[in-house]
């Protein structure tokens, strides 16, 4: 493992900075738009850009990559992501931040996409999960960092935007003078929308739902906020707590679904999280500490339901079929995504800002109602018969779901060889 770390510390590295980047312009255009005068509804449309970009760009960037070669694109991607960030200093308009948020989206897509194709080509059947685990806590690591560096600057300086955009430009350095040669790449295939539905009709909707909640979270969390009263320092550590929840949670509910019937599982992590922001939507500045521990159990709980519906959709598969499968359901998840933030600003506007908490855990009482609805329709797959759970992280892209121990077997043989197929006399996989 150690060598292994050591082979791809330039891409840990770039991956550190990227996200650090990306979890400060979250809080940073969150709490500067309404200072600029911006309506919520402007917002809300200003921080959905960035998951439209996100869409967009995890169906262009592969056919982009599989052309010009991974150095190319991440250098592309990563000037694109720099500049965006100082056009908002220079332009105080709603169309234009909308614009540059979905460029930002867009590019950061790319990198993810690039770095996700490194390690995947790096990876060997004995640390392809490890690689995958330090992945993900790199890219939360990071985010969190990113979030926490809102109390570095002045409320009206420039400072952090140059902050975010000059992290975002030093993560392509130690890629672009790394040794070795860039990995062959092919776009990954696609899986229709009804084919994915036929799979598995909970986790198309399922991943509709958390992406809608983590929209609503990230895009207007720093407005609900500050409009509550908390200061930028304050703010940084609201949106903060979440990420820390998904590191402390989410793999001991993982290691649970691996034993029990998913959907129970499932079904307990999204009541639960509607509860805790539920509760969470009752305090304010002056009962801070407990705001943020309910937001650290409602943010590990949240993202465990991401990892859990890809999961659960890959019960009824064989390896060859899970990355497809798990890449048209991140599609879905950023799909869902794009009408959050409005939503969330619409709330805001014309309900208030007490109708923010309720609306996200209402999305979550709807989840666990169609996941009753769901368990009454089709029988459990048995728990022997499940997959492991595998941690993937929300900022993502498919070509992850590669580091998955699940599929390493298909990376050794033929597709065509299902001889020693663990799946092929498995009764609940289609």
């Amino acid at each position: 493992m150690l060598k292994a770390i050591m082979s791809t510390w330039t891409l840990f590295f770039g991956l550190l900075l990227i996200s650090a980047g990306s979890g400060l312009q979250v809080v940073l255009l969150g709490t500067r738009a309404p200072e600029a005068g911006f309506t919520n509804i402007a917002t809300g449309i200003v921080m959905s850009g960035y998951f439209a970009g996100i869409f967009v760009g995890s169906i262009v960037v592969p056919h982009i990559l599989a052309r010009v070669g991974h150095v190319r694109v991440f250098g592309a991607m990563s000037a694109i992501a720099s500049s965006a960030v100082l056009v908002h200093v220079v332009f105080l308009d709603p169309t234009i931040w909308t614009s540059m948020r979905f460029a930002s989206g867009f590019s950061f897509a790319g990198m993810y996409i690039v770095c996700e194709s490194w390690l995947n080509e790096k990876a060997t059947n004995e640390t392809r999960g490890q690689l995958l685990s330090l992945y993900m806590i790199t890219n939360l690591g990071g985010m969190t960092a990113g979030q926490l560096m809102i109390s570095l600057g002045q409320p009206d300086s420039s400072g952090l935007f140059l902050l975010a955009s000059i992290m975002v430009s030093i993560a392509v350095v130690p890629i672009l003078v790394t040794a070795g040669t860039a990995p062959s790449f092919e776009a990954p295939d696609r899986i229709s929308f009804r084919r994915l539905v036929q799979v598995s009709p909970l986790a198309v909707v399922g991943m509709v739902f958390v992406g809608i909640a983590v929209s609503m979270l990230f895009g207007m969390g720093s407005v609900y906020g500050r409009s509550i009263g908390l200061n930028n320092t304050q703010v940084g550590y609201f949106m903060a707590s979440i990420t820390l929840g998904t590191l402390a949670l989410q793999y001991p509910i993982g290691r649970l679904s691996d034993r029990f019937d998913r959907r129970i599982v499932i079904f307990g992590v999204a009541v639960i999280a509607g509860i805790a922001i539920s509760i969470a939507g009752f305090f304010g500045v002056d009962q801070f500490i407990s705001l943020f521990i309910l937001m650290l159990v409602f943010g590990g709980l949240l993202f465990s339901l991401y990892s859990l519906f890809i999961a659960h959709a890959n019960d009824y598969l064989p390896p060859s079929q899970m990355v497809a499968m798990s890449s048209g359901l991140l599609m879905i998840n950023s799909a869902g995504a794009v009408i959050g933030s409005p939503l969330a600003a619409s709330v805001i506007e014309f309900v208030g800002t007490r109708g923010f908490m309720p609306t996200i855990a209402g999305f979550l009482f709807l989840l666990a109602g169609f996941v009753l609805y769901r368990m009454s329709m089709r029988s459990a797959v048995p728990a022997e018969a499940q997959g492991v759970f595998v941690a993937i992280p929300d900022a993502s892209s498919g070509v992850a779901v590669n580091l998955s121990p699940e599929v390493e077997w298909v990376m050794d043989q033929d597709e065509d060889d299902d001889q020693n197929d663990p799946f092929k006399n498995n009764p609940y996989v289609n």
